[in-house]
Order: C-alpha cells, then structure tokens, then sequence
C-alpha cells in the first residue's frame, strides 16, 4: 500500500510529496470527536489554478501549506451526527 500522502508547498516554485498521517474523525484543538465529519479515500483529484499558482512561486500560501481540494473520494468513516451521507458514498 503507498500509504498516506499528500503534495506541501515547500518554498516559491517548489512543492513536493510527503507521507502523513491518516486523519481522525477528531478536532484535536478541542480534543473532541468531530461528529458532524467524514473522512474519505480519495479516489480521483485534479490540479486546480490555486496549486498551480503554488508550484509557479505565485502565492500568499504559508510554508507547509497542503495543495488539493478538487478531490473525489469514497466515504470510509462518518461522524455520528452526519445525516446525508452514509459510508461507501462517493462525494465530491
């Protein structure tokens, strides 16, 4: 398995690929479940105008900051509060 990554934006006109942790249906600032959440595998993601501007240098983006949101992904894992959404969905 390839594990868990994701693209960081290191300096102006330079990104690259990290491993990072699998995320938790938790909000650790307030050390608390999230129950309005999902959490999904992604599935399929595209680039979009903001990571390019990222890679080109063009940004106000802090150092470490993730690129990608245009993401399709399979929900794995649903807080007990969601209502609509329901594991195995595929959302975009």
């Amino acid at each position: 398995m390839a594990g868990n990554r994701c693209v960081v934006y290191i300096e102006p006109g330079k990104v690259e690929v990290q491993n990072i942790d699998y995320p938790k249906l938790e909000l650790p600032e307030q050390h608390r479940k999230c129950n309005h959440g999902v959490i999904l595998r992604i599935v399929a993601t595209n680039i979009c105008g903001s990571d390019q501007h990222m890679v080109r240098g063009r940004t106000t983006a802090p150092k470490g900051q993730t690129l990608g949101h245009e993401i399709t992904g399979e929900v794995i894992e649903v807080g007990r509060d969601v209502e609509f959404i329901k594991k195995g969905d595929l959302v975009s």
